[in-house]
């Protein structure tokens, strides 16, 4: 069961092995190369507490400051972008009728509601970090993901926000997916109690350091884990120009899963190599 657990965790976490390299800030300023204003990389963790933003105000107030903001997924296209079916299986064809019932009940006690409406268009993938973020005490009561809910307070606010991952790419991944280990992973999330922290390994992604903190190593000299670079090296691809286009447009709020900063593939050293200045911001 404890093996399950640690492979699910693969699956879901985007996380990487901690050394003795000093923690630091998830919050990156940009700037240098020409630019006029200065922009801000932000490190998230999908299914991390929205209570940290209380507990760390500066987050919303620089990004309350800058002209727009970039997420993975959601918000405007960027330049051309071609449309792509993007193809995620029918719960019930995955999920045994047993194990149907167990989760569309998991669900329904929570904010996001039954399973049953979504069965044709709901994503395995998200539905993983669904659990593992409804199963922890500071965050079970959300209705949706870290990510999510800063995009939806910026847009209230009226800030433009657009999107760095591209339907192609998206579909590419899915069709990857090994649909029925997403579904064993689910169930055996479910029927077990756990903190995200039991399901990690002790040299991964820390989440209590994270929450605590709001730092972590970036171990920007060294080279990432290869399922790291197999979720990150191609999106970057993607990614960095449109990056580059809005910051130079104007002040901008990127805010990705903390492991696209890490490492010498991720983010900050990716922006580094064009130029640009990034420098840790203390919250």
């Amino acid at each position: 069961m404890k093996k399950a657990l640690l492979f699910a965790s693969l699956l879901i976490l985007h996380s990487a092995a901690i050394t003795a390299q000093e923690n630091q800030s998830v919050l990156w300023e940009i700037s240098g190369n020409g630019l006029k204003k200065p922009s801000y990389l932000f490190g998230t963790v999908h299914t991390a507490s929205v209570k940290i933003l209380d507990r760390f105000p500066k987050i919303m107030q620089i990004a309350a400051g800058v002209d727009f903001a970039l997420f993975e997924k959601g918000g405007n296209t960027i330049g051309n972008v071609e449309d792509a079916e993007i193809y995620t299986p029918p719960l019930d064809s995955v999920f045994t009728p047993e194990e149907y019932a167990l989760v569309d009940s998991f669900f329904t006690a929570s904010p996001f509601g039954s399973i049953k409406p979504h069965n044709n268009e709901a994503s395995l993938m998200a539905m993983c970090q669904a659990v593992v973020m409804l199963k922890q005490k500071d965050s079970k009561n959300q209705d949706g993901f870290f990510d999510d809910i800063i995009q939806t307070r910026l847009q209230d606010s009226g800030k433009p926000t657009f999107q760095l991952d591209e339907t192609g790419q998206m579909a590419r991944r899915e069709e990857n997916r090994d649909n029925r280990v997403l579904a064993k992973a689910i169930v055996v999330m479910i029927k077990n109690d756990f903190r995200e922290k039991d399901i990690t390994p002790e040299d991964f992604f820390d989440p209590d350091l994270y929450a605590a903190t709001l730092g972590h190593p970036m171990k920007l000299d060294q080279k990432a884990p290869q399922f790291i670079l197999d979720d990150t090296v191609e999106r970057h691809g993607i990614w960095l120009p449109k990056i580059e286009v809005k910051v130079k447009e104007g002040s901008c709020f990127i805010a990705v899963g903390m492991a696209h900063l890490q490492y010498q593939t991720g983010l900050i050293q990716l922006l580094k190599s064009k130029g640009y200045t990034l420098n840790p911001v203390n919250l």
